[in-house]
């Protein structure tokens, strides 16, 4: 044993004299690996910086936006990621949403894509991040497609979600085919929009009776400027801020329903307008649709023993046709297009106005006050209105299009394409006064020339005014049903706003807590 006790301790010396000699080696292996991963991200991460930072430069953006549409074309992944890094300068400006081909006019601007076939090519999300969608962006070619009394629109698309494979709830009976699935020529479409012309006197430009104002109990204009001063400030993660959701919400209600809704209802209508919205990311679900269905019931409830509700039940009974289907229908499209929660909508629309007069007070409240209407509409013309324009709606026939890049595409029958209105509204040869100027389309003016051929409401205004009502005519066979009633609305809403700047503006306090209480039982 002590042999073995003699031979063991120099044994045990050596291999402890070995492991100390081998530590630092080991300690040194994670570090350079740490090194090595450094190296690689810093590899990785400064291209994209080194390209955002030199995009601050006058003049670069516009030239990398052309070499980006010039010379990537031919990988559709690498041209979208090329894209997506050259808006992160305009983040602060657009928000949640810049990284979408639809707020920045020097996207069309910078390669004279309202000529030609006045075409940009974009990402298609019915088919992947490998594949483009031609959007149309020239006022022409967006024209040409909103006016073709034979628009063909996909009966089973609800934006990008597949409404027929929608878990069940989702959509209560009698709101599909919505009215954005429909063709132009569909009898269906035609039909529904008369009956809601009929019943709805507050979608006309000059409309018999106009509520007053009246603010949203507890929220007082105040609260409406800190948060849009916030939003300003850092416009994320919301994309339309709670409160001015809620006043757009309590507004729109009054005026086309002629029903006041609690802060409790505007709560469901909030979430019920957010679980629907995760079917457009593909995130539907049983349960969803389960909450959707009962959100919906509270409205088609409130709304249908309203006297709206009755007037409207009515003519669909004289026209013999499913009144209580064709009431869900025009509420779910109201909410979800009219209102549109934290998303594209009416809501999205007031905070564009409401930003634009607070980044200069004292520059744009008078130029509202002298004329509240054609700030709005100019507003709506540079910053867009709720929505991007028609998506999707299916290519006709298949055609060879070159683009001003030179890049030859081909559209097929039966593919989907988009328009972007905002796009349109920048066209130099509607918009850019005598000389087509195209700094002149970038310009702010309340009450220029052709302020009434913007086309964010499908049609052009002045030719919505050729109609005999709002159901659509030849001069203008299809467009939004709020082309009136929005502008109204934003400029209710503004001059709210605005009289909180100067303080004057009316305040309503909430309802007791009681009778809260008892409003959300």
């Amino acid at each position: 044993d002590l042999k073995i006790s003699r031979f063991s301790r120099p044994s045990q010396a050596i291999l402890s004299a070995r492991m100390l000699l081998a530590q630092p080696a080991r300690a040194s292996a994670p570090k350079a690996a740490c090194d090595v991963c450094c190296k690689l991200l810093l590899a990785l991460l400064l291209p994209p910086c080194v390209i955002v930072v030199s995009l601050f430069i006058p003049g670069v953006e516009r030239q990398y936006i052309r070499s980006v549409e010039t010379y990537a074309v031919s990988v559709p992944v690498a041209k979208h990621l090329l894209y997506v890094i050259g808006q992160v300068p305009h983040a602060f400006e657009y928000g949640v949403v810049f990284v979408a081909p639809l707020w920045n006019p020097l996207l069309v601007h910078a390669v004279d894509g309202h000529q030609g076939p006045g075409l940009l090519l974009g990402p298609n999300p019915f088919k992947g991040a490998n594949s483009y969608m031609l959007f149309r962006v020239s006022h022409e070619s967006v024209k040409k497609v909103h006016y073709d009394p034979k628009l063909q629109r996909s009966p089973d698309m609800f934006v990008t979600a597949n409404a027929s494979r929608t878990p069940k709830g989702y959509f209560a009976p009698g709101v599909l085919p919505l009215l954005l699935q429909q063709s132009t020529d569909d009898p269906a479409h035609r039909a529904h929009r008369d009956l809601v012309v009929a019943s709805m006197p507050a979608l006309l430009e000059h409309p018999p009776s106009v509520p007053a104002f009246r603010p949203v109990p507890g929220i007082a204009a105040s609260d409406l400027i800190n948060e849009v001063k916030w939003h300003l400030a850092f416009p994320f993660p919301k994309i339309v801020p709670d409160t001015i959701q809620d006043v757009f919400a309590f507004t729109f209600f009054r005026h086309a329903f002629g029903v006041d809704l609690s802060l409790s209802e505007i709560r469901q209508l909030k979430e019920w307008t957010s679980v629907n919205s995760k079917i457009l990311l593909g995130f539907g679900s049983f349960s969803g649709g389960k909450r959707s269905a009962q959100l919906a019931h509270i409205f088609e409830d409130k709304i249908g023993r309203s006297e709206f509700g009755t007037n409207f039940l009515e003519e669909a009974h004289m026209r013999r046709i499913d009144g209580p289907g064709h009431l869900r229908k025009l509420i779910f499209q109201f909410v979800f297009a009219g209102f549109g929660g934290d998303g594209p909508g009416g809501g999205l629309a007031l905070t564009k106005a409401l930003k634009f007069i607070q980044s200069s007070p004292d520059e744009y409240v008078p130029l509202f006050k002298r004329d509240p209407l054609a700030f709005i509409l100019e507003v709506i013309r540079m910053k867009g209105g709720g929505g991007s324009g028609m998506n999707p709606v299916v290519v006709p026939e298949t055609k060879t299009y070159t683009l001003k890049t030179g890049a030859e595409v081909t559209e097929d029958a039966g593919d989907f394409a988009g328009t972007i209105a905002l796009h349109a509204n920048h066209d130099p040869a509607v918009f850019g006064g005598p000389s087509a100027d195209v700094d002149y389309t970038t310009a702010f003016v309340p009450g220029r020339e052709n302020a009434d051929r913007l086309l964010t409401f499908v049609a052009e205004i002045r030719d919505i005014r050729k109609c005999p009502n709002m159901t659509g005519c030849g001069a203008a066979p299809r467009f939004c049903l709020g082309a009136f009633l929005l502008p109204r609305l934003l400029v209710e809403v503004a001059r709210f706003y605005v009289q909180g700047l100067e303080g004057t503006a009316p305040f309503e306090p909430a309802p007791p807590k009681a009778a809260a209480r008892r409003e959300e039982m």
